[in-house]
């Protein structure tokens, strides 16, 4: 006999958010939390030699709630809720009178109506996603600048030849040129060429995650790092020019940071980084619920409050603890596309809990991050862009996984294959068909082999420029995710696509 452990959560599927439930056997009822101590035993400093990396520990199964005592064929009893959020995509700012003078596209409207470009203004584009140091080393470091003005954005600087990023020693590491398109919820990167090691992660169709602009020069650990409206440096990177800034507590220069500063790294060399909260849950693993942010990147203007962060093997490094990945995003990378994207559970005649839209599956498969099995979750996702799609991803935004104390689930999305289902599909009780639901598939580098968390993305391999998705038409998509430990648990998602 085996008890039953209970794996429940809130919302059910929303445009962006996927967020479940689920209920499983916990074995034998025995309950032990993960270990909190799994940092990687890596440098404490530049000159230390990179030492092997430990991989997260798992966790014997965990009794959520009292219940009852089920066999394992029979069905055990779940409780649904549902709740749908809709995201507002922007709308562009205006720019046919006056009053728009410094509208949110960067561009100056004069009184005749005829545009202007001009320098960006502070919160038009944020600092996203950045580390310092990684598994290359000092050197391996990024840079990602997201466009949250509303409309796409030219870049225009105030005085030099582009937009700078300077440490907090001055030092221009990178430019962005003027006349540089960045698209609304697009980016741009700019990586150290000495040491960057994500340059093969996915972006684009045919694309990778490559810099857009490279320096040569080390950020040190913890240094503060801003984005200016100028290119110029010395006297022109003062506040009154600086468009967003992040930087660590022990940072002492203020125009480098936003309040108090992220807290201070230990340096180890791992796959980390610090990316903007899109949920509004800080990266809590225990907060449960919808996504408020509705995907966006949160932007309050303290980098304590608005970044995360994550890496590749769970590791304890003073600022907080989460399995996760680095994403860096370029030019060519897909972008946001919640709010033109819908999505349903796969099979809208049966419940969001039960089959098909969601099996649970009890098989033991340590060798991909799955001791207690896996939840294979379904939906259907339907482009209503106004054209085709060509490239379609998912970004974990919310999600329960290590170190997830007991009573939560230590969830690992993991790469799945394509595969034939039976739903019954309005009008319903009127026949059964057989589907293929396309399956996902971890992207990397970098290396994942603990699984995905926070900040991972998923893409759907099937949809190509020479294959592309058709305005109006839908797919089929399974989301695959090994159990390390059982308990309540969430997963909330980010569309992301090109045309």
């Amino acid at each position: 006999m085996l008890k039953l452990s209970r794996l429940s959560a809130f919302a059910a599927l929303t445009v962006l958010i996927l967020l479940v439930q689920v209920t499983a056997f916990a074995g034998n009822g025995q309950s032990q939390e993960p270990s909190a101590g799994n940092a990687d035993k890596a440098q404490t400093s530049k000159s230390t030699k990179k030492r092997k990396k430990k991989k997260v520990t798992t966790a014997t199964p965990v009794a959520v709630f009292a219940a009852p005592v089920f066999s394992a064929q029979t069905p055990a009893p779940v409780v649904v809720k549902s709740v749908a959020i809709t995201p507002t995509e922007a709308a562009p700012a205006p720019r046919n009178t006056a009053s728009a003078a410094r509208a949110n596209t960067g561009v100056y409207v004069s009184p005749s109506g005829t545009p202007v470009e001009t320098a960006a203004s502070a919160g038009q584009l944020i600092i996203s996603e950045f580390r310092v140091r990684g598994p290359n080393g000092a050197n391996d470091e990024f840079i990602e600048i997201y466009n949250k003005s509303g409309a796409d954005h030219t870049v225009s600087a105030a005085s030099g030849t582009g937009y700078g990023i300077a440490a907090s020693d001055g030092t221009t590491r990178c430019s962005i040129p003027n006349g540089t398109v960045i698209p609304n919820r697009g980016h741009y990167l700019c990586v150290n060429s000495v040491g960057y090691s994500l340059a093969s992660y996915p972006a684009g169709n045919g694309t990778t995650a490559t810099g857009d602009a490279t320096y040569t020069t080390d950020i040190p650990d913890n240094a503060g790092i801003a984005l200016f409206n100028n290119n110029s440096g010395g006297g022109s990177y003062i506040l009154a020019n600086r468009i967003d800034a992040v930087g660590s507590t022990s940072e002492a220069n203020t125009l480098y940071k936003e309040g108090t500063g992220y807290s201070a790294l230990t340096p180890f060399s791992i796959d980390y980084s610090f990316y903007r909260d899109t949920c509004g849950k800080g990266g809590s693993i225990t907060t449960l619920g919808g996504c408020d942010l509705g995907g966006n990147p949160k932007d309050t203007d303290n980098n304590a409050a608005d970044f995360i962060f994550v890496d590749t093997n769970g590791t304890s490094a003073g600022a907080g603890q989460r399995l996760g990945a680095p994403g860096p995003e370029n030019l060519s990378s897909p972008i946001q596309r919640n709010a033109s994207i819908s999505a349903v559970v796969l099979d809208t005649c049966a419940a969001a809990a039960a089959p098909p839209n969601r099996v649970r599956d009890f098989t033991s498969d340590p060798a991909n991050n799955s001791t207690f099995g896996t939840l294979d979750i379904r939906r259907t996702f339907t482009n209503n862009t106004g054209g085709n799609v060509t490239r379609l991803r998912y970004r974990v935004m919310d999600l329960t996984t290590f170190p997830a104390p007991s009573g939560f689930a230590d969830l690992r999305p993991r790469t799945s294959t394509a595969i034939v289902v039976t739903v019954d599909r309005p009008p319903c009780g009127s026949g059964t068909s057989n589907v293929t639901v396309q399956g996902t598939t971890l992207e990397q580098p970098p290396s994942q082999p603990n699984g995905g968390g926070f900040n991972s993305s998923l893409s759907s391999g099937t949809v190509t420029l020479a294959t592309p998705l058709a305005n109006g038409a839908s797919i089929d998509v399974r989301f695959l995710l090994g159990i390390q430990q059982t308990g309540t648990f969430k997963l909330n998602v980010n569309i992301e696509a090109l045309p």
